[in-house]
C-alpha cells in the first residue's frame, strides 16, 4: 500500500509579510550599495572638489587669450571640455584666459559694466599679449613648439601694474572640466569660448588661481552632495542593520522551534514511547500484522494437533454376524 503523500502546509499570512519584508530590505541594500558606488565619480567627488577649491562666488572678468587644437595622448594631458570623464584623450582643445577681478575687488562697478557691454571683436579693444596669441606659446607647450621660453606667453598671477590679476588660466565648464550631454554639450561650450578675445565671466578658484570655470551653483552643488549621501548610505545601514536582526533573531528562532518536534520523535523512538498514529500503509501495521498471522497460524496447528490426539482410534475391520 503506497504511502500517503503530505500535503504542503500554506504559508500563513505573518509569514507572508515575513518573506515580502526581508526580500525588499535585500533589495534596497543591493539597489543602495551600487547607486552609491555610482555617484561617487560622478557627483561626490567632483562636489567635494568644488568645495575645496574654494571658487569665488564673485565673478571676474575673462576673456579668452589663447586656443590649442592638439591630437595624441602625449600632448592632451588636459582638456577645456569633454564629453564622458572616463575615456582617454587623443584630441583636446584647451582654451587659455587672462581675467581681472570683479567690482568688489581692483576694478570698479562701472568699469566692470563697460568692459561686459563692450564688443567681443579682437579688434575694437586690443587686450594685452593679445597680437601674438596665435604665434606664441604659454610655457608649458612653448619647448614642444620649438619656441625659447622667454618668447612664450606670460602666465601666472601679475602684480598691480598689471591690466589683469592673471593671465593663462586654463578653462573649464566644470571643476572636472567633464560631463554628459545634455547637462554638458561641448560643441555649445567651443563655439561660445572658443574665439580668441571673447568677454565672459567665470569664477576663478582661491586655492589655484590658475584653474577658471565659467559655471557656479554652490547652492545646487551642495544639494546634490546632499542628496548623493543622505538617501543611498543610511538606506544601506538600515538594510543591512535589519538583515542582521531577522538573521539572528527570527529566523534563528524559527529554526529552533522547528527543531524542538524532530528531537521530540528522535527521543520518542529510541525510548519506544511512539504514539503516533499507525496508518495501513505504515511499515509498523505490516510488521504487526505479520506477527498476528504468524501467531495465528501457530493456534490454529497447535489446537489441529491436540484435537487428533484427543480422538478415539477408528477400527479398520469390520464384524460379521453370525
Amino acid at each position: 500500500m503506497a504511502d500517503e503523500e503530505k500535503l504542503p502546509i500554506p504559508p500563513t499570512l505573518l509569514e507572508k509579510l515575513l518573506f515580502y519584508t526581508t526580500a525588499s530590505f535585500v533589495l534596497l541594500a543591493i539597489f543602495s550599495l551600487f547607486a552609491f558606488l555610482f555617484l561617487v565619480p560622478f557627483v561626490i567627488e567632483p562636489a567635494f572638489t568644488t568645495i575645496f577649491m574654494q571658487f569665488d562666488l564673485n565673478p571676474a572678468l575673462c576673456v579668452t587669450a589663447g586656443v590649442k587644437h592638439l591630437v595624441g595622448t602625449s600632448n592632451c594631458s588636459w582638456a577645456s571640455c569633454r564629453e564622458g570623464c572616463t575615456k582617454d584623450l587623443f584630441e583636446c582643445t584647451q582654451i587659455r584666459v587672462n581675467y581681472k577681478l570683479g567690482p568688489d575687488s581692483n576694478i570698479s562697478a562701472t568699469e566692470y559694466e563697460n568692459l561686459i557691454r563692450m564688443d567681443r571683436a579682437i579688434r575694437e579693444y586690443e587686450y594685452e599679449n593679445y597680437d601674438s596669441s596665435v604665434d606664441r606659446a604659454y610655457p608649458e607647450t612653448a619647448e614642444e613648439d620649438g619656441m625659447d621660453l622667454p618668447d612664450a606667453l606670460p602666465t601666472g598671477l601679475q602684480g598691480n601694474d598689471s591690466e589683469w590679476y592673471f593671465t593663462g588660466a586654463r578653462l573649464f565648464p566644470n571643476v572636472k572640466g567633464c560631463g554628459y550631454p545634455p547637462i554638458l554639450n561641448c560643441t555649445i561650450f567651443f563655439g561660445k569660448y572658443i574665439k580668441v578675445g571673447n568677454n565672459y565671466t567665470c569664477y576663478h578658484s582661491k586655492v589655484d588661481p590658475g584653474i577658471v570655470i565659467t559655471e557656479l551653483d554652490m547652492w545646487q552643488n551642495t544639494l546634490n552632495l546632499v542628496y548623493a549621501i543622505a538617501i543611498p548610505v543610511p538606506s544601506f545601514f538600515i538594510s543591512v542593520i535589519y538583515l542582521t536582526f531577522a538573521y539572528f533573531k527570527i529566523y534563528n528562532t524559527e529554526a529552533e522551534s522547528e527543531q524542538e518536534p524532530l528531537q521530540g520523535d528522535a527521543e520518542a523512538m529510541a525510548t519506544g514511547d511512539d504514539e503516533k498514529p499507525i496508518t495501513p500503509g505504515s511499515d509498523t501495521f505490516r510488521e504487526d500484522l505479520a506477527c498476528f498471522g504468524h501467531e495465528l497460524r501457530l493456534a490454529i496447528e497447535k489446537d489441529k494437533e491436540g484435537f487428533e490426539s484427543n480422538s478415539p482410534p477408528i477400527s479398520n475391520s469390520a464384524s460379521l454376524s453370525g
